[in-house]
């Protein structure tokens, strides 16, 4: 039951990245799911590789990688992808890549975003006074890049880990 929530998430993901390539009209995105399997050989040396993949498991640690060109003979400045987190996953900490691009995150299903280091919530501390907290990476939603300056016919990637629960 588990494997097709993530799976129907995943396909959520996807169409919300055409609809903005589509939008945007000059960024065209792909998107590659592999997760890691590792093995361990005779002499107990153990390897890990990427598959491509469909379906997971609870423990299984998903690679999300998305590439990014510019189809037009002009630069495009800022342009942002957006993605959700899957239900059913936790963002791993420190996972998010994107060279030349700034990263952010939402607690908020992409209300807002933020640094990690400035994400922060309320919590009642008791005695009526709030408290305020730095989210961890489990209570991610979102991750947002923003490219600051992709030239003409320029291309890129971005990608995040998540473990499925």
């Amino acid at each position: 039951m588990k494997r097709n929530r993530i799976t129907a998430a995943l396909t959520g993901i996807l169409l919300l990245l055409s609809a903005m390539a589509m939008a945007a009209g000059s960024v065209d995105l792909k998107m590659k799911t592999e997760k890691e399997v590792t093995t361990v050989a005779k002499d107990g040396k153990k390897t890990t590789k990427l598959i491509s993949a469909k379906k997971f498991a609870p423990g299984d640690t998903v690679i999300y990688t998305i590439s990014y060109s510019n189809s037009t003979n002009e630069a495009v400045t800022n342009a942002i992808i957006n993605d959700p987190i899957p239900a059913g996953t936790s963002f791993i900490p420190d996972s998010a890549t994107g060279e030349g691009t700034e990263i952010t995150y939402s607690i908020d299903k992409g209300k807002s975003y933020k640094k990690a280091t400035s994400l922060v919530y309320q919590v009642d501390a008791g005695n009526g006074k709030k408290e305020q907290r730095v989210a961890s990476p489990e209570q991610y939603t979102n991750i947002r890049w923003t490219i600051g300056s992709l030239p003409a016919k320029g291309s890129g990637k971005v990608s995040f880990k998540v473990r499925v629960k």
